[in-house]
């Protein structure tokens, strides 16, 4: 297990490393410029992306082959048979994913900001901020469109599928699942938003088998972020007593009831199979 875990995460390493340097040579400097950061960080997501849906596109034709040896169907006939997973979805439970993840993010992000932990831990400050000076469309790009697509498909279509393969309890593998994302963000501050996301995320893809709603809602926590940040001067209501806590509870309140919906739905989908 931890051979099949720590590969792609090595991997993205490896390619994260080398992408900058190529591109520093191809452009002449000038995408390694602070102000360039976040494309640069656009077009190497989307470099890494066609290499991590391989992977991705692998692991679930093995799972497929190997599910239907079990079940005595011919190998053979696994190329006509694509899986086809109960990964239907109303745009309703969308809507209630995206509310999910914004509540989730905007309420985390109050709790840390209560506690000692920025201050004591300042790189979520430095990341932020080297962010936040380039330009609003690369943070967008970044952020929204090429992060999203990017992480899930590792860590959520990827990473968790193959934790699926040794664990077979859902809640222990989206624990273990959420840990490595926190781990993968690579600060404290950040690391135990991002744990307590991907418990989010690693539920939504369990759920349907599917990466469109844990990347629609990884975009929607994502940007809301960013439009946070866009108007994080205009703090003058927070000086009324107890609002900043009554806000807080609010969306830590409506995440978890979002969180809850869908995890009904996880056991809903498994009582057939205990049966």
């Amino acid at each position: 297990m931890i051979g099949r875990i720590a590969a792609p995460i090595l991997l993205y390493g490896l390619l994260a490393m080398i992408y900058p340097k190529l591109m520093g040579i191809v452009s002449g400097g000038r995408l390694l410029e602070p102000e360039a950061g976040m494309w640069l960080l656009t077009a190497g997501n989307f470099f890494m992306l066609p290499v991590f849906w391989r992977i991705y596109r692998q692991d679930r034709g093995m799972r497929e082959l190997k599910r239907m040896k079990v079940n005595g169907a011919d190998g053979q006939l696994y190329k006509a048979r694509e899986r086809k997973t109960d990964h239907r979805f109303e745009i309703r439970e969308m809507l209630l994913a995206v509310l999910g993840a914004v509540c989730i993010s905007r309420g985390m992000n109050y709790v840390l900001a209560l506690t000692p932990l920025p201050y004591w831990f300042p790189g979520y400050e430095t990341a932020s901020q080297e962010m936040y000076r380039c330009s609003l469309l690369s943070q967008i790009a970044a952020g929204c469109i090429s992060a999203p697509l990017l992480e899930e498909m590792l860590m959520r279509g990827v990473l968790y599928g193959r934790l699926r393969e040794f664990i077979k309890s859902p809640r222990t593998a989206m624990l273990v699942n959420g840990l490595l994302f926190g781990l993968f963000h690579g600060n404290v501050v950040q690391g135990m938003y991002a744990f307590v996301m991907g418990i989010f995320f690693a539920l939504l893809y369990e759920v349907y088998d599917s990466l469109i709603l844990p990347v629609t809602a990884h975009a929607a926590a994502n940007g809301i972020s960013l439009l946070a940040g866009q108007f994080s001067g205009s703090g003058g209501l927070w000086k009324l007593p107890g609002l900043y806590e009554l806000v807080t509870a609010g969306f830590l309140l409506a995440g978890m009831g979002c969180f809850c919906c869908f995890r009904r739905k996880m056991y809903r989908r498994q009582e057939p199979l205990a049966r």
